[in-house]
């Protein structure tokens, strides 16, 4: 089928029609804004995650990690690049859609700033900060990682910073107020904090980060977040249902994955949808209804609607030059996001109706997204066999 629904039987499905549309008519709540995660690991190393998939991991100098035992160490992920505190440099991580490989390359400031054939919107930007700190664009965002010589005034040469993230950023409070007052938020493991800003405290490593901001501009509210460097852990009964959920995805986005250009665009005689309309459907739908409960839970997160008009005269394709390859990675995309922000869902169980979803329980949201992905996939391998289907 081409919609979701939440129950079988003529009644629950006109009920869990009517649900969806309303959900779906809903305008979006936040501005566009892809939300990035900064997580702090043992050893005071920083990683970095894109929306696009890119990651960066900043490590402090070598005194603070060569002590690691190997249980922290083992905790830290791969990264696409790593830098150290210390070095010099300024580095451009990207992959352009289309593009398996991710390339790092040492670039010229002069070449980041007239040239923007070289830099695309999903690039992270990588500057080391004369070997006191390393400053990182992405998103329309600026973080600065902070090494243990970075100051005030390294700091107060940015006319905007969006997080410093660091270790003993106490150095950084004035008479009680941090400086500069151009920094948004303050990311540290640290237990202290000062006074006059807001206090965020956690008992795990990762906060989102982003451009959207419903704070007034000329008020801006500075957070001062008190981390750990232990990841939040999912219950085994969430678990469970995430994993079954991201194997569907999988599975669907082995067979979408295979396809080219043109058979993405395939249009049936029959009048139905094209493979790209199910894959951004599909991803369009999980994208949605988990970002809403994120939002909820934190502004810095913005509601993100990208489903595909719903029906094939209205719709058109949102990005008609990717092959299958692109799109099955812009599926793991939405997995990936749904996975690394699922800390915002501490405290609830899937048993729970959770704040900014319309779902009943996050249990039928869980097990929906597992079906449906099973659902559109079958649909679209039956369109391999219509008069027409492209060879390649």
């Amino acid at each position: 089928m081409n919609s979701i629904c939440f129950w079988k039987g003529t009644a629950t499905s006109l009920f869990g029609a009517a649900l969806l549309t309303s959900l779906i008519s809903a305008p979006a709540r936040a501005a566009e804004g892809d939300p990035v995660a900064v997580r702090v690991w043992p050893g005071g190393t920083v990683t970095i995650e894109s929306h696009w998939g890119l990651s960066v991991a900043i490590k402090g100098k070598t005194k603070n990690t060569e002590d690691l035992s190997d249980e922290e160490a083992s905790t830290i992920p791969n990264a696409d690049a790593t830098v150290t505190v210390g070095e010099s440099g300024r580095y451009l991580l990207s992959r352009p859609a289309n593009k398996e490989e991710v390339t790092w390359q040492q670039v010229s400031r002069e070449e980041t700033k007239t040239d923007p054939v070289s830099v695309t919107p999903n690039d992270i930007q990588v500057s080391h900060l004369g070997g006191d700190a390393v400053h990182v664009q992405l998103d329309g965002i600026d973080l600065v990682v902070a090494g243990p010589g970075c100051t005030t005034e390294t700091l107060a040469s940015f006319q905007h910073i969006d997080a410093v993230i660091g270790s003993d950023l106490q150095r950084f409070v004035v008479e009680g107020s941090p400086m500069p007052v151009t920094v948004r938020n303050w990311i540290s493991a640290s237990s202290g904090s000062p006074d006059s800003v807001k206090v965020a405290d956690q008992d795990h490593n990762t906060v989102a980060i982003s451009s959207n901001s419903t704070e007034s501009a000329s008020e801006p509210v500075v957070v001062w977040w008190n981390v750990s460097p232990k990841p939040w852990q999912m219950s085994e009964e969430m678990n469970k249902l995430f994993a079954a959920m991201e194997k569907s995805c999988a599975e669907s986005q082995a067979v979408f994955a295979k396809l080219t250009t043109a058979q993405m665009n395939f249009k049936p005689a029959n009048g139905t949808h094209t493979p790209r309309w199910n894959v951004e459907h599909m991803m369009g739908r999980q994208l949605l209804f988990f970002s809403q409960m994120y939002h909820e839970a934190d502004a810095s997160i913005p509601v993100m609607d990208l489903n595909p008009a719903q029906m094939p005269p209205d719709y058109e394709f949102a990005n008609a030059d990717w092959d299958g390859a692109e799109e099955a990675r812009q599926m793991q995309r939405v997995s990936d996001f749904s996975r690394r922000f699922a800390y915002l869902l501490d405290g609830y169980s899937v048993d729970d109706k959770v704040p900014g979803s319309r779902w009943p329980t996050l249990k039928a949201l869980l097990k929906q997204m597992d079906r449906h992905y099973s659902e559109h996939t079958s649909n679209t391998e039956k369109k391999f066999a219509l008069p027409g289907w492209p060879k390649n």
